[in-house]
């Protein structure tokens, strides 16, 4: 297993991928490099740090995306990835690792995942044209852990496939939501905890899907509601959330849901109720131990 450094012997990051086989490493130094595509696996490929190693320029091979990662078992640590036309990372292999790496100014995206067992941790997304992170229809069991999208033109994260995990997650100041537990490919069975989510000009978290836990995240100070679950949306648990100073409810569980749980919540200080079940949403769900300062209709609060 060789180490090849870049640009010491090869002028490109892409060159040195090329010249590497399974199992070898790329250090790239300090400065800044054009895009690349990871396609041989178990390649570890790491710079110098975020804002020391820069991949910006041209994009990768044959697309408009800073990096992509089409095999499995890479790993990336250690640098920025900034100003592509189209994703700054994107992961459409299995069983990577993206450590480190802070993706800003791109056109679309941030990072984009379509594979599988794919792990982010310590990853920074940031004023990115569209969401910062994107989990896509059919990439599952993806943790994205101790990560932070800020000031994201559009969606913080938004999570569309099953079985994902979100975990000590910082989002925040993005101009839609913070996180969209959405229906476009349903992203059931999903895990968001112990997550800032703050300052959102959308809701904090949206619900459009079914069966996700959302368990000790503080929800705080964004534009519309703290935690929405939508209509027809069912078997969903919101537990020992924080939820204040929010625009309009602080948890609003829509008509037409059921068997959803929300428990053990203290919501405060949000403009209009800090919980409204409406309609039907009081019969069909279980609200216990709720510590709130009015609800609609009364009687949700402990």
């Amino acid at each position: 297993m060789a180490i090849h450094v870049v640009p010491t012997e090869f002028a490109t990051v892409q060159a040195a991928i090329d010249a590497a086989v399974a199992g070898d490493s790329i250090q790239i130094l300090a400065g800044t490099f054009d895009g690349f595509n990871v396609n041989k696996e178990r390649l570890k490929i790491f710079g110098c740090g975020i804002g020391k190693t820069i991949i910006a320029g041209a994009p990768a091979m044959g697309s408009d995306d800073g990096i992509v990662v089409s095999a499995n078992q890479t790993i990336l640590k250690g640098f920025t990835v900034q100003g592509f036309e189209d994703v700054g990372v994107q992961i459409d292999s299995n069983n990577n690792v993206v450590k480190q790496i802070e993706v800003k100014f791109n056109r679309i995206d941030g990072i984009d995942l379509f594979g599988i067992n794919n792990l982010l941790i310590h990853c920074l997304s940031q004023f990115n044209s569209s969401d910062g992170i994107s989990v896509s229809s059919g990439s599952q069991h993806n943790c994205i852990i101790k990560c932070k999208s800020i000031q994201n033109d559009s969606i913080g994260i938004i999570i569309r496939a099953q079985f994902n995990k979100l975990i000590n997650n910082t989002i925040k100041e993005n101009k839609d939501d913070g996180v969209s537990l959405s229906t476009n490919g349903t992203s059931t069975l999903s895990t968001l905890i112990n997550t800032q989510l703050l300052n959102n000009n959308g809701d904090g978290i949206r619900v459009l899907s079914n069966n996700n836990n959302i368990i000790g995240n503080m929800v705080c100070n964004n534009g519309e509601c703290g935690i929405i679950v939508n209509v027809n949306r069912e078997n969903n648990i919101l537990d020992s959330n924080v939820v204040r100073n929010n625009g309009i409810d602080g948890i609003l569980i829509r008509d037409d849901t059921m068997n959803n749980t929300i428990r053990f919540n203290k919501v405060k200080n949000n403009v209009e109720f800090d919980i409204e079940a409406e309609g039907n949403a009081i019969n069909n769900n279980t609200f216990n131990g709720n510590k709130c300062e009015n609800s609609s209709p009364d009687g949700l609060c402990t």
